[in-house]
């Protein structure tokens, strides 16, 4: 099954870097959710998909894929694709050059006998911040409807582990991730594979993070019966002693959760910069 949803998606990357990016849209479900480093906000639904990919039409061109470390995690009907992904051009010596550097997160979903991408998180490899950021903000009023049900519980687990990050206390997102957890942030040269690597990730910085300000933008919450998946921008800020704001820090968050015996776990984790971009200043 790991090489059918492979099968899948390299039939349009393929086509991807020969100019025709509509092979996406094929494979996308109608409620896909899309993020990448050239965006302010997420992409939401197939016909803004669509207007997205439209303009990109012939293009982007290079000669062929590299997939690293390829990993499908199935969860009942839904399915996580994770990898590093390069793209290379030909040389006139015939080999290959690597000219760009990606974190990739699909997540897939059984849908009327076909396998659909449902959510898409792509991120360079550790990336940093532009030197500047605008980006509207939504704000959302008092008769908006709160989340209820299993997507309220997922925010909890979420906000709560979160709570204890700003405090310099990371092991909350390490009791709500599951052993066989998978992560991509903006530092992580690779991906990290299991609760083991990412605690030891975690270990290197715990004591040293504090902000004071964390703020959900619209999260969006999939749910499905044995998985949710969980999309937000995120804004952790610090504030000067006199209330104003001292640094303020952009996110963009996809976080897939299982349902376990144990309860909702994280199983795969993408965190990026809004508006990333490789620390070299290449793509």
């Amino acid at each position: 099954m790991m090489d059918h949803i492979l099968k899948i998606e390299d039939s349009a990357m393929e086509e991807w870097r020969k100019g025709n990016p509509m092979k996406w849209i094929e494979i996308s479900a109608d409620d896909i959710i899309y993020i990448d480093p050239g965006l302010n906000a997420p992409i939401v639904g197939k016909k803004a998909y669509l207007a997205y990919l439209e303009p990109l039409q012939g293009k982007i061109f290079y000669d062929a894929s590299e997939y690293v470390s390829p990993r499908v995690a199935f969860y009942g009907k839904t399915a996580v694709l994770t990898y590093n992904y390069h793209s290379l051009l030909k040389k006139p010596d015939g080999q290959f050059e690597r000219t760009s550097f990606w974190n990739t997160t699909e997540v897939y979903r059984f849908i009327e006998g076909e396998w659909k991408i449902i959510h898409t998180h792509w991120s360079f490899i550790q990336h940093s911040l532009p030197e500047s950021l605008e980006m509207t903000i939504p704000v959302l009023m008092k008769d908006d409807k709160p989340l209820g049900g299993i997507a309220a519980e997922i925010m909890r687990l979420e906000t709560g582990a979160l709570e204890r990050w700003r405090k310099g206390d990371p092991s909350g997102g390490l009791e709500i991730s599951a052993p066989e957890i998978t992560y991509f942030d903006s530092d992580t040269p690779a991906r990290l594979n299991g609760w083991d690597e990412l605690k030891k990730e975690y270990d290197k910085v715990a004591g040293k993070i504090h902000y004071d300000v964390m703020e959900f933008i619209h999260p969006r919450v999939q749910v499905f019966d044995e998985t949710a998946v969980l999309f937000y921008q995120f804004f952790s800020s610090t504030l000067n002693p006199d209330g104003t704001i001292q640094s303020r820090v952009p996110w963009n968050c996809t976080e897939v959760y299982a349902k376990t015996a144990g309860g909702w776990k994280i199983v795969h984790s993408h965190w990026s910069h809004i508006k990333g971009w490789r620390k070299d200043g290449g793509v």
